[in-house]
């Protein structure tokens, strides 16, 4: 192998400079591409090599994959190549200019005599061919590197993303055969599809339905992409779909009966023609009138709310037409398209009501204000949204905190008058309790006080009636106006939570997970959020079986969610089990298992204990060997036994194994 200092022509000597085991090339950090991210927090713009190698070593962050002490080459035309008497290296193209320093990938492998520059990311040398990508170099398989140019003729568009090399027997996309040489291939329009074999290719796969097999395209060599996510055989519309978004699956399908003279695409997400629209995932719209989408306007506010400029764009998964609103393809209920408008961040409005995103609002709509409190030298500007009733959420409970914060803007807009902050500030001097006033106050709990006001961990709250105030739970309380969710996190500054605006005198506790209003039933699954409504749950008949488990004349529920496989007049519910005679649920799940409904029991809440066949904990079978199930019995809620041995209940694994001796000081100090 020719070694580099043997070929200056090929690369040239490299004076790193090394702090410990830290290199730099340039004043930049050499760092290791297998946990290349992690010197991110290193924030080197601006400090000094020893400075950030200091930082670096202090926190053990992995030193540069180099050799301390080797020469070290550079190569002259790869800029990107580095090597030493041991292997070569490739840096990261992306890494320097985004974060400050150097990815350096060490190659499993040496390039050998010549490294010659095909174009395209494509490079061989005198052993094989290359392509490099901005994370990897792809040693190429199957090829006749001596062979390799470029598949031509090409379009102009061709880059190194969407370029075809053929060495006459495969042809090679991003270094790896996408086809055989003889493959009659065309590139399209755009540079991720391509024609083999009159069939329609992104990248490596055929273009395929939702269930994976292949698309029936009738024209595969009339087919061109009219803008992203949307093209044509001249006889369809061929769409790019996807389900999700962080982990997205692609898939493709046809609309056929699309008007192709008229069709008109409006953003990755919507396209129209004289007939109907149609949104990416398949939904077709019949619209009324003129179908586009909606105008955004978003404003750029000061630091007292007031409007100093605005930016206008089309909004991406909104569309109106002369009747309706439409939310990613489907019509917004009750909303009013021509009067439909962006007031800025997520926040809407038509004539009738306001909005969030596509959900109505029960705000006053005339009286609606969004503004932000711009700071630009804080991280932090407080987005301002409510009516004249009060900020939005606050439900008419209100403090002193909300008037603080909205106080620079309805100072700077003097023309707004009689909202909620100005009924406060005319109480200003009444809140400012006197002395007998603080005397009379008595202390309820949950850090709640009752004098002429309520009090919460000092504040007086408005809105929410003294008299009639009472707790009504640990994270719950209520008055003659509403039921509230006492705040859990933020207790020294947010308030109680209006979710019902039923009496409290009408609340009822089924257990700590299911409630009523005397009209509404709710879960209460997390205890720092509102207790959610079960909109078809018939109060009447509704009962809590426990663990999260309830049922009513008409569903059986589990945390709120009607279960639509059990029927309640032939569902047992024992623990945290519920079954009929061809289902078992544990924790809300279907169990996967064959049973007759004689063999089950449920000797603990947490176990299910199918005869002497099979034992289940939560959803985990637990080995029938260790345990002998005909003889296994609880001891109480964290021990069993069977013949032959004591087990513990440890919350985790379902049953372990303890001695006698074990099982006995547990129980006397558990006892105790």
């Amino acid at each position: 192998m020719t070694t580099p200092d043997a070929d200056i022509t090929q690369w040239e000597p490299l004076d790193l400079e090394w702090h410990g085991d830290f290199a730099f090339m340039d004043g930049a950090l050499l760092g290791d591409e297998s946990a290349r991210d992690i010197y991110i927090m290193l924030e080197p713009a601006g400090k000094q090599p020893f400075e950030i190698a200091q930082e670096a070593s202090a926190r053990h962050f992995p030193p540069s994959p180099l050799c301390v002490g080797q020469i070290v080459w550079r190569h002259r035309t790869h800029a990107g190549l580095l090597r030493d008497s041991q292997r070569d290296y490739y840096l990261l193209p992306q890494y320097l200019a985004r974060y400050g320093y150097h990815a350096v990938q060490a190659l499993p492998f040496r390039f050998n005599g010549t490294l010659e520059k095909l174009g395209y990311r494509y490079w061989r040398d005198q052993s094989g061919a290359y392509w490099f990508d901005d994370y990897s170099v792809t040693v190429m398989v199957d090829v006749k590197h001596h062979d390799l140019a470029l598949l031509g003729p090409a379009p102009d568009f061709v880059s190194a993303d969407c370029a075809l090399f053929s060495d006459g027997v495969n042809v090679f996309l991003y270094g790896k055969v996408i086809a055989r040489a003889h493959d009659q291939i065309r590139y399209t329009n755009h540079p991720a599809y391509r024609v083999i074999n009159g069939q329609v290719y992104r990248g490596y796969k055929r273009l395929h339905q939702k269930d994976g097999t292949p698309l029936p395209i009738a024209n595969p060599d009339g087919f061109q992409m009219l803008a992203r996510r949307w093209g044509t055989d001249g006889e369809s519309i061929i769409v790019q779909a996807q389900q999700g978004s962080s982990i997205a699956y692609e898939y493709f399908y046809r609309i056929d009966n699309a008007d192709l003279d008229t069709f008109t695409v409006l953003n990755e997400r919507y396209a129209r023609d004289k007939q109907r629209a149609h949104y990416l995932t398949g939904k077709s719209i019949r619209y009324t009138g003129d179908f586009h989408l909606l105008k955004c306007r978003q404003p750029q506010f000061d630091e007292a709310g007031r409007v100093v400029s605005a930016s206008e764009y089309q909004h991406e998964y909104i569309a109106v037409d002369d009747q309706f609103v439409y939310a990613a393809g489907t019509r917004v209920r009750g909303a009013h398209g021509p009067s439909f408008q962006h007031l800025g961040f997520d926040y809407y409005r038509d004539h009738q009501r306001a909005y969030y995103r596509n959900k109505p609002l029960h705000v006053d709509v005339d009286s609606f204000v969004v503004a932000q409190l711009y700071h630009a030298e804080r991280d932090y500007s407080p987005i301002l949204v409510g009516d004249r009733n009060g900020p939005l959420g606050s439900d008419g409970v209100l403090d002193e905190a909300m008037r603080l914060e909205w106080a620079p803007f309805f100072e700077a807009h003097p023309h707004l008058t009689d909202y909620w902050w100005h009924r406060l500030q005319a109480q200003e001097e009444a809140q400012a309790a006197p002395p007998e006033e603080i005397s009379m106050r008595h202390d309820i709990g949950l850090g709640f006080e009752l004098g002429r006001q309520v009090y919460f961990h000092g504040r007086p709250i408005i809105g929410l009636d003294a008299a009639s105030f009472k707790l009504v739970g640990e994270h719950l309380c209520g008055d003659v106006n509403g039921l509230y969710l006492i705040p859990y996190h933020r207790p020294d500054s947010a308030v109680p939570e209006r979710f019902s605006t039923e009496s409290v005198e009408h609340f009822n506790a089924f257990d700590s997970t299911y409630l009523s209003d005397g009209k509404t039933v709710y879960c209460h699954r997390v205890f720092y959020h509102c207790p959610e409504p079960i909109s078809k749950a018939d109060i009447a008949t509704f009962v809590s079986c426990g663990y999260g488990w309830a049922k009513d004349s008409r569903a059986v529920y589990y945390l709120g969610q009607a279960k639509k496989y059990l029927d309640p007049e032939n569902t047992q519910i024992l623990g945290t089990y519920a079954f009929s005679s061809t289902l078992i649920l544990s924790n809300g799940k279907p169990l996967d298992v064959k049973f007759s409904p004689e063999e089950v029991s449920v000797p603990h809440p947490h176990f299910l204990q199918l005869g002497t066949r099979k034992l289940f904990y939560g959803r985990k079978a637990l080995s029938a060997k260790r345990i002998d199930l005909a003889t296994l019995e609880f001891l109480g809620d964290f021990h069993a036994r069977d013949k032959q041995r004591f087990y513990r209940h440890d919350g985790l694994c379902g049953l372990s194994e303890v001695s006698e001796e074990d099982y006995l000081l547990c129980s006397d100090t558990l006892s105790a």
